[in-house]
């Protein structure tokens, strides 16, 4: 696992876009409609998964088991393990901070999401980062809504950022998310599929993404094969070996 897959995997964790489709009349600062949206989403105090991911780009290609552990509005934390019990890498995500460790490599990482919006070229947080994974709507800034297909079509701006969020109307959860970096060009299009409940709420078992960034395409599916949700106190373990070299990225 090179340095460039661990943040092409962060970018396909954290970056936003867009399918390339006609879209209806942007959301403007007098399309203030938050509130009237039907949506499911996800609620928990901690959630656990075990799953597939796989990564493709120009410069890699991996398939790899994965765990995921959450606490709401905390802490991300990714196990990346190929097989055989091994673990390649390491993230945790917090609100205000990004932590790597490449095993293989013996080198981590500890940065902020300022190091990321100033690689990534898209501004990005915790809030975002969370939402994608979850296939939560979030309400914010101002907002479009439609109705076409059996969906319900939310569009909003949040500064250069386009949002278009596409939910069922049939199990009210988020079927395709959309959004643009209209400073860059920068796009991704996320699609959820294969829903079973997970505590009393439907959930994506099946996400799969594709991120144009400076003209190049990722493709990332996350395929979670047991996830579970609980009030008690999951284990977010992280430390760096004294011998590992920390990453400079240029």
């Amino acid at each position: 696992m090179s340095k460039h897959l661990l943040v092409g995997l962060l970018s396909i964790l954290l970056l936003a876009g867009c399918k390339k489709e006609s879209l209806p009349s942007t959301a403007s600062e007098s399309t203030e409609t938050i509130g009237r949206v039907t949506v499911n989403n996800l609620d928990f105090t901690y959630l656990n998964s075990k799953g597939q991911i796989t990564f493709a780009d120009n410069n890699d290609n991996l398939s790899s088991g994965i765990t995921l552990r959450m606490k709401k509005d905390s802490i991300i934390w990714v196990s990346v393990q190929p097989g055989l019990g091994i673990e390649a890498a390491r993230m945790k995500l917090t609100q205000d901070s990004v932590y790597m460790i490449n095993r293989l490599h013996k080198e981590y990482a500890a940065t902020d999401y300022r190091f990321l919006r100033s690689k990534l070229n898209v501004d990005v947080n915790f809030d975002v980062v969370q939402s994608i994974l979850l296939g939560n709507y979030q309400a914010q800034g101002t907002e479009k809504i439609m109705v076409a297909e059996n969906m319900q079509h939310i569009q909003q701006i949040r500064q250069s950022l386009l949002f278009d969020y596409f939910i069922g109307l049939d199990n009210s959860k988020l079927q395709q998310l959309n959004v643009q970096d209209n400073s860059n060009g920068n796009s991704i299009t996320v699609k959820y599929n294969t829903f079973n409940k997970v505590g009393a709420v439907p959930f994506a078992h099946d996400m799969a993404a594709q991120v144009l960034q400076k003209g190049q395409v990722t493709d990332f599916t996350l395929k979670h094969t047991r996830i579970s949700i609980t009030d008690a106190s999951l284990e977010f373990p992280f430390s760096v070996p004294k011998d590992y070299k920390r990453l400079t990225f240029n």
